[in-house]
């Protein structure tokens, strides 16, 4: 499969699995789901959406084969630290990122759920190389300016609602 435009946006173990929460274009996350939906019905159960899922242990190196960005993001979570807090609050939040957010993100050159203090930094570096008064177009400067403002105003929509999605994941993990 091709699955250009997928990158997934959270990866964490839970439970017997992993949740593992994708990004992308509409078309991107329809392909990934396909994937998904082709594993067996108690390898995989479907979170907020189908933009993310969870995925039993036995299955994942099955779905990693298939979708090279699983695979690349099980690889980042088996080098991290051991007692390192991975994904933990972002992933929730990544949950229900919109394609246009994801799409900011990767204007900015930012991996989706970065903070808001890596959005202004992004905003800073990239106005350094494309603002008009630097020798930059206008209209890239302000595609810029739309895409950190896109970030930020999702940003400060979801920490409104993240002590919610924390308690959602709680009761998931109780029904499992």
């Amino acid at each position: 499969m091709d699955d250009s435009g997928i990158f997934v946006a959270g990866f964490e173990a839970f439970g017997e699995g992993y949740l593992i929460a994708f990004a992308g274009s509409h078309r991107a996350l329809h392909e990934a789901a396909r994937v998904v939906r082709g594993l067996d019905p108690w390898q995989r159960c479907r979170v907020a959406d189908g933009r993310a899922w969870w995925i039993a242990e036995d299955a994942i190196s099955l779905l990693a084969r298939r979708l090279p960005a699983v695979s690349e993001a099980f690889a980042r979570w088996r080098e991290r630290p051991i007692g390192a807090a991975y994904g933990t609050g972002e992933l929730w939040r990544s949950l229900v990122l919109p394609p246009e957010v994801a799409a900011a993100y990767m204007a900015l050159g930012l991996p989706p759920g970065a903070s808001a203090a890596a959005v202004k930094a992004a905003r800073r570096r990239l106005a350094r190389r494309h603002h008009p008064d630097a020798g930059g177009e206008h209209a890239t400067m302000a595609a810029v300016n739309a895409a950190a403002d896109t970030v930020a105003a999702w940003l400060a929509r979801s920490e409104a609602v993240a002590p919610t999605l924390d308690y959602a994941a709680a009761d998931y993990a109780a029904a499992r």
